[in-house]
């Protein structure tokens, strides 16, 4: 008889648990994975980035992949050097290499190792966060922003931005009415690159997160001005319900190696705990590594200096051709386009040149990566080539 583990470990549970009892236990448990994995799979870039081009032929050469904001200047030697030494290490599992960075992380962050829960980059956390609190009610949101898309699998409540592109704090608090599970927050935003105020979003938090947790999206945070007061961890230090979650995958250029973070008071990871691996997906050489890039300072204020050249760049020259722009507190940046953003995708890819489209607030719009000087001038020349 052809029998699998899944029918198996369903006719155990039936025979030792009672019929009634094991049905119900195994929907919401088949149901649940089911919707966490194609939220993973909804949420992320890559697969944004197949689905934006879908049906389009790939150029014999991409002068510049400016679609899913990673780094493009890593990893950091150091960081290669992390994980060519721990290949031998490899056939072990990392229990070892994850309490090192749960510690190190903590540190950082200026927190207890208790409020530090690992994951195989921030979209599992992200994932994990979504399923456990939209079982409770909705997610309330900014729209748009980076889980705005997804509300075919996500209860939503999408609060528009304001005229200026930013969370509208005070629509979303009067909006708070019991319907709601969560308030979610990316900061800086994505795919506007806008960041809030830091004394605006605390005073938010300290009004509602007694009632309604809040999850603070940081994934781009590093590139803020000064981050370590514009991140919302002072919030979490302060005994509020906030939820932070962080990546690896920016300024550390983790984006195929996959380590992320949340950060939050040991009852609200316990909520979302069930819904991920808790860095077990994790492997051992991208522990090493994770650990080794977050001592290599040198190497983030080198991506720093580069960012903010090609993105000084992009601005002169988005500036000179007379398109506005939204200034970006991240790695990437958006401007309204003339054109459809499916027709500039098309052309662009022709071109050699990846990006991202939106459409919203009646507008069709590119967002551009920030890549190296090179990529960036690619860009440049290939958009004035379309667009004169």
């Amino acid at each position: 008889m052809n029998i699998n583990r899944r029918d198996w470990l369903k006719k155990g549970i039936l025979a030792t648990a009672g019929l009634s009892a094991a049905s119900a236990f195994i929907q919401k448990a088949e149901a649940n994975t089911l919707v966490r994995k194609e939220l993973q799979l909804s949420l992320s870039p890559d697969f944004e980035l197949q689905k934006s081009f879908a049906g389009m032929n790939p150029p014999a050469v991409m002068k510049a992949r400016l679609g899913a904001n990673e780094n493009p200047w890593g990893p950091s030697e150091k960081t290669k050097q992390a994980l060519i030494a721990s290949i031998s290490e490899s056939n072990r599992y990392g229990r070892q290499g994850r309490a090192d960075l749960i510690k190190l992380i903590a540190e950082k962050e200026g927190v207890p190792e208790s409020h530090i829960l690992l994951g195989a980059g921030s979209t599992e956390l992200l994932t994990a966060s979504m399923v456990a609190y939209g079982m409770k009610g909705k997610i309330i949101c900014g729209d748009p922003c980076y889980i705005s898309g997804n509300e075919e699998k996500i209860p939503m409540e999408k609060v528009p931005l304001t005229t200026d592109y930013q969370y509208d704090l005070s629509a979303i608090e009067a909006r708070l009415n019991g319907s709601q599970s969560l308030v979610y927050i990316t900061n800086p935003n994505n795919p506007t690159g806008a960041i809030l105020p830091a004394d605006q979003l605390k005073a938010f938090i300290d009004k509602v997160s007694d009632k309604i947790p809040v999850l603070v999206d940081e994934a781009y945070i590093d590139y803020a001005k000064d981050p370590k007061a514009e991140c919302m961890v002072g919030s979490i230090v302060a005994g509020k319900n906030v939820l932070i979650l962080r990546t690896m995958s920016k300024l550390y250029a983790f984006a195929g190696l996959r380590v992320g973070y949340a950060i939050a008071k040991p009852e609200i990871l316990k909520t979302i705990q069930p819904y991920c691996s808790g860095g077990f997906d994790i492997s051992v050489p991208s522990f090493a590594a994770a650990i080794a890039a977050i001592k290599d300072v040198e190497f983030q204020k080198l991506t720093l200096t580069n960012t903010a050249a090609s993105k000084q760049f992009t601005y002169d020259f988005l500036t000179k051709i007379g398109y506005k722009y939204i200034p970006s507190s991240a790695n990437f940046l958006l401007f309204p386009i003339k054109m459809k953003g499916s027709d500039l995708l098309s052309k662009l890819m022709a071109e050699g040149v990846m990006v991202r489209k939106w459409e919203f607030d009646r507008q069709h719009w590119c967002r551009v990566s920030i890549g190296t000087m090179d990529e960036m001038k690619a860009f440049s020349e290939a958009f004035t080539k379309i667009v004169s």
